[in-house]
């Protein structure tokens, strides 16, 4: 297991410069090549800045770790799960949970003949 706290600077800083690489390929920036080598040269002749790098990239990936999982799970719940529910909810007309009844008693009377071949294999 990595231990998070004793990662390698040089491994991080290699990891921000490829990131930086694929965005400048992807986009055609010339911004993102900048970066690549402002940070490479500063990480290669400083160990000092690496170490800094390296823990603001680390605080980096821990306020994203709190912040993203929750915003891809609210645009799942309100983009997927809401609108099934709503037209679930337009599209049935039986009510599961039989609120509307209007007797007054919830139990359900069910007038079936079980079979004694249905208990002696339940699974």
């Amino acid at each position: 297991m990595i231990n998070k706290h004793n990662a390698n600077p040089q491994e991080t800083i290699l990891t921000i410069i490829v990131g930086f690489l694929i965005l400048s390929y992807i986009a055609n920036l010339q911004w993102p090549l900048i970066v690549c080598i402002v940070i490479g040269v500063l990480g290669l002749f400083s160990n000092h800045i690496a170490i800094k790098i390296n823990f603001f990239w680390m605080k980096l990936t821990w306020l994203l770790s709190k912040i993203i999982p929750n915003l891809i799970l609210s645009l799942i719940f309100f983009l997927f799960l809401t609108p099934i529910a709503l037209l679930s909810k337009i599209f049935t007309r039986k009510q599961p949970l039989i609120l509307k009844k209007p007797s007054t008693s919830l139990f359900v009377t069910v007038n079936k003949r079980f079979k004694k071949s249905g208990f002696e294999n339940p699974w």
